[in-house]
């Protein structure tokens, strides 16, 4: 059973330069990790501050190894 996991982040609205850096650095590091990346979302229209992230895991052992 496929897991999606989504993470909400709250960010400084000066500071999504340094989201979007952290951004591409875990882009790479999830799929490493055995996890299938759907994406980093920054601020864009409503909120300045909540972002979210999306990935989806094989299953739960997958998750907490």
């Amino acid at each position: 059973m496929t897991i999606t996991c989504f993470i909400r982040y709250e960010i400084d609205p000066f500071g999504t330069a340094a989201f979007e850096q952290y951004a591409r650095a875990w882009g790479q590091a999830i799929p490493r990790c055995g996890a299938d990346l759907i994406g980093y979302f920054a601020p864009h229209e409503g909120s300045a501050t909540t972002a979210y992230a999306a990935y989806n895991i094989e299953n739960l052992a997958a998750y907490e190894a």
